[in-house]
């Protein structure tokens, strides 16, 4: 009888103890629903931290250094040779962009586009083809709201929101911001722009209302009669007349002795 008895001891210790390792074993690395082995639930636990970061590093391009300040305002460039830079408000038609830009390749002429985010968001084909042509790319807020009237949160979210997208279709936020609604800048505006990664808030200097549609000749003449040496001129690639006009103006343009420069090669 001692004998059974102790036997039972034993039998009764081991049991405790296998139950014991069953609950530690719950407790690193619970069994898959799935009843795939514990490698796979490794490969899936990597790729939910896979895709937890690719969600986060959408917040802000991760390609751009934020700058250690405000952004500065520039409004023309580099005066020392007679080069501008065509600067187009990015909007419009499929048909229209797609004209500027076939146009902008024969004649050999680089742009600055400033892309709207609403717009680029409906045209993402067209925004890479712009990227891919390699003309300067800026952001000109997500929706084009009146920026230098709009609170601090809404000026960062329309700055940020149209730098995400630029860099999920083209690769890069751009190098330049625009404010939209406004020919100016407020301490506001240049703060969050610099919060965003933008170094510089570009102006222009040369204007020739084409958004109040003069009409092609008096666009024309304006941008001819405007520019000199240095100057950052604005269009607006969503106004018909300033698409028919554009070989004409770069002809009268060439006639007067100046060369095409995206706004990185004037300004630094």
């Amino acid at each position: 009888m001692q004998l059974d008895r102790r036997h039972f001891l034993l039998a009764t210790v081991g049991l405790g103890i296998t139950a014991c390792g069953a609950k530690a074993s719950k407790s690193v690395e619970p069994v898959s629903t799935t009843g795939a082995p514990s490698s796979d639930a490794t490969t899936t636990t990597s790729a939910r931290a896979a895709n937890n970061t690719a969600t986060t590093s959408t917040a802000t391009p991760s390609t751009t250094a934020a700058p250690t300040g405000p952004a500065r305002y520039v409004n023309h460039g580099d005066a020392s040779a007679k080069r501008i830079a065509l600067t187009f408000h990015t909007e419009g038609t499929v048909a229209q962009v797609g004209r500027l830009l076939d146009m902008a390749k024969s004649l050999d002429v680089p742009l600055t586009m400033l892309i709207v985010g609403s717009w680029l968001d409906q045209n993402r084909v067209l925004g890479k083809r712009i990227a891919d042509a390699g003309h300067d790319i800026g952001n000109h807020t997500y929706s084009h709201l009146s920026l230098p009237d709009q609170p601090r949160e809404v000026v960062a979210s329309e700055i940020r929101r149209c730098a995400t997208l630029l860099h999920d279709v083209t690769g890069s936020q751009g190098r330049w911001f625009r404010p939209s609604g406004s020919n100016s800048t407020t301490t506001l505006i240049n703060e969050e722009a610099g919060k965003a990664g933008y170094a510089i808030v570009l102006g222009f200097d040369t204007d020739p209302l084409d958004y109040q549609d003069p009409g092609s000749a008096t666009v024309r003449s304006r941008v001819v009669g405007g520019a000199h040496a240095g100057s950052i001129v604005s269009l607006h690639a969503q106004h018909q007349g300033t698409i028919d006009i554009f070989e004409a103006m770069i002809a009268a343009l060439r006639e007067k002795g100046f060369t095409f420069a995206r706004a990185s090669e004037l300004v630094s």
